[in-house]
């Protein structure tokens, strides 16, 4: 009788330490979620550097 409860014991500490892993795991996944929208970078447009054609027409 005593090793029905260790094995019951066992699985409870098991389903509890599953139930944490998820919830932290879908707790970090939600927490990266950051802002809505895509990212834009600071300044104006003129200042960017990415997006051009090679080489930069303005050479």
């Amino acid at each position: 009788m005593n090793t029905r409860h260790a094995r019951q014991r066992r699985g409870r500490i098991a389903w509890v330490l599953t139930c944490l892993i998820g919830l932290s795991l879908v707790g970090s996944m939600l927490g990266a979620c950051g802002r809505i929208g895509s990212p834009q970078p600071p300044g104006p447009r003129s200042d960017f550097t990415y997006n051009r054609s090679y080489p930069a027409p303005d050479r």
